[in-house]
């Protein structure tokens, strides 16, 4: 089979739009991106986010010409490691200003002596000067991971100068609007990074400047001065496997890459197409990637590949995660765990019940209590990052009233344990229904491996170093304990963040009057949640 891009990276900026499928949410999502509002555009891994943020970006520049976007990706933000407090702001300030210089250079745009003087506190005046005294204080940043020496920041200017600079750029060469589109806004697994991209997301807002972003689902800390419900416009790719045009939707993606064999095979076994279709859960990457492998395009070879992929691959790129991230090793471990040997086996058995009461209802979906222990929360959201689930639902009602989250398990990782996939796809599609799920309450017996948080943690020396400070800080801090709560347990002596980790919830209902199993649990997940955001960050 040809070779499909799989990546924007690697696709060329003149072929982008020969690769575009207009689909009815991609146009909302790129209006958005191109409105005067900041936009925050989340998606999982594969999903098309940074292509998007490209066609945005793309289109900007072919029809306004009193507008400037600016592209630029922080791929690289964890080899930033300096002694400053602040350092990732301040890489991200100064690459930020030395791709809005070359986007100005390249588009014939003058940058003032007073402007140019605003963008460097060593006053230097000439636009080339800062972009070369930029460059050389970004690549000092991202050398830094080498020794963790510090970096002379003294010539950077703060981020009112900045906004001055930029405003008086912009009426000087009549120009409406910059548009900065930041690509892998922040390192996924470093939470003290994401938090100060957003506190410079949030900055640079101001009537010539208008911020984009991508980001994941599930691992994203947007910190306590950025609410992304007042910041910014909240888009979510999400492409249901249910809605009327899907299949055709990915029919044209494909057929736009392919050369002339994979046309004609596609077009010839719609069938064979659907059920890969159907299999990547609304991801292109993974469309094309099974696609692209397929030795031949016939159900034997498709049955093969779907259980190749989504027994095997799909699982052990998720578990690799843990070998990269080591603080976060237990909880993506478990997930998978928890995901293989629990919620599918418990689909599988739920369908083959329905199949046999001859009820048309099959299921790929199960729902979490809202009080399940965070850490279980936490490993969900794991998944939903390498986008093995998706969750369709924060909150709806189960089982006697009961609230919780209902997720999606990606169709492929069910219909690949079947004998012969594609013979049993079109059913198993057809007799889906979102409204049955399979329900894991808040106590269910495959937590207790993971409900305490010191079994979810590598006992090294990074996660001991990374949460330190946070240990010593008052039970004040915990943003989800009631004035109520904070108040009796300093009444029993439980005045830290570690007084209150190293207490079990069976500790708090025995020693704290009016604690229950129910209270006990909120006041665990609380210091859960605050910790979890401090692995590996």
């Amino acid at each position: 089979m040809n070779e499909f891009y799989l990546r924007t990276e690697s696709i060329k900026a003149d072929e982008i739009f020969d690769l575009f499928v207009a689909g009815k949410e991609d146009l909302n999502i790129i209006k958005a991106l191109r409105s005067p509002e900041p936009c925050i555009l989340e998606g999982s891994r594969g999903t098309g986010k940074s292509f998007l943020m490209r066609i945005a970006q793309q289109e900007i520049d072919a029809s306004e010409n009193t507008c400037v976007p600016v592209f630029l990706s922080f791929n690289v933000s964890s080899l930033i490691n300096t002694d400053d407090a602040h350092q990732f702001y301040h890489w991200m300030l100064a690459k930020s200003l030395r791709a809005l210089l070359n986007a100005l250079k390249k588009k014939g745009f003058a940058v003032s002596t007073f402007s140019a003087g605003l963008l460097s506190r060593d006053e230097m005046d000439d636009g080339e000067a800062i972009e070369r005294n930029l460059e050389k204080l970004v690549k000092e940043f991202e050398a830094s991971y080498k020794s963790g020496a510090s970096v002379n920041i003294d010539a950077l200017p703060d981020i009112e100068e900045v906004k001055e600079a930029i405003q008086e750029i912009c009426v000087d060469n009549g120009i409406s609007r910059v548009y900065f589109f930041f690509d892998e806004a922040a390192h996924v697994f470093r939470p003290e990074q994401q938090r100060q991209f957003f506190s410079l997301f949030k900055d640079l807002r101001s009537p010539y400047i208008t911020c984009n972003a991508a980001i994941y689902p599930g691992v994203t800390y947007f910190g306590d001065s950025f609410e992304p419900i007042h910041d910014c416009l909240y888009k979510v790719i999400e492409r249901d496997i249910r809605d009327p045009g899907y299949i055709q939707y990915f029919k044209e993606m494909a057929l736009k890459q392919a050369d002339q064999a994979v046309r004609d095979a596609i077009i010839n076994n719609a069938d064979l197409f659907a059920t890969l279709a159907f299999s990547g859960g609304g991801n292109p990457r993974m469309i094309l990637k099974t696609i692209q492998d397929l030795p031949k395009f016939n159900s034997s070879n498709v049955d093969q590949m779907l259980k190749d992929f989504y027994r095997t691959k799909i699982w052990a790129e998720h578990t690799a995660l843990g070998e990269k991230y080591k603080g976060h090793k237990s909880l993506i471990d478990w997930g998978r765990d928890f995901l293989e040997r629990t919620v599918i086996p418990t689909l599988q058995s739920y369908n083959e019940t329905r199949k046999q009461k001859r009820s048309e209802e099959s299921s790929i979906y199960f729902w979490i209590h809202k009080d399940a222990p965070e850490t279980v929360k936490e490993a969900l959201r794991l998944l939903t990052y390498t986008g093995i689930i998706r969750k369709t639902d924060a909150s709806i009602r189960a089982t006697r009233s009961e609230l919780g989250a209902r997720y999606e398990v990606k169709y492929g990782c069910l219909l690949s344990l079947f004998a012969n996939p594609h013979s049993e796809s079109k059913d198993f599609y057809q007799t889906l229904s979102v409204k049955k799920y399979v329900e894991f309450g808040k106590s269910h017996s495959a937590y207790s491996s993971i409900s305490e948080l010191s079994s979810a943690i590598e006992d090294d020396e990074k996660f001991v170093t990374s949460v330190q400070a946070m240990m010593h800080r008052p039970i004040s801090v915990l943003s989800m304990l009631s004035k109520w709560q904070i108040e009796k347990l300093q009444q029993a002596k439980i005045h830290s963040v570690e007084d209150l980790y190293r207490k079990t919830e069976a500790d708090l209902i025995e020693h704290i009057y009016g604690v229950g199993p129910a209270r006990a649990r909120v006041i665990k997940n609380a210091v859960a949640a605050e910790l979890l955001e401090y692995l590996s960050g």
